[in-house]
């Protein structure tokens, strides 16, 4: 289970003249994803960088089937 909370603080933004008045929502927020058995939850990595938030999920590497020789005598 990943889970991303976070804050959004307000804005509130006043002008006069020709008025421009901004609000935005504000408050906390909670998200959970489940994560499924192919992503190495050990290796997971997240960066914010000018409002966006990056969250890199590696796969786990596959096994793959090996091919044995069998020696006839």
């Amino acid at each position: 289970m990943l889970t991303v909370a976070g804050e959004r603080k307000p804005e509130d933004e006043k002008e006069g003249k020709n008025y421009v008045h901004r609000e935005r929502t504000y408050g906390s927020f909670k998200r959970s994803f489940r994560l499924g058995k192919e992503v190495q939850a050990d290796t997971i990595s997240a960066a914010y960088t000018e409002g966006v938030l990056t969250v890199t999920l590696p796969k786990v590497e596959e096994v793959k089937p090996r091919q044995i020789e069998v020696a006839i005598s």
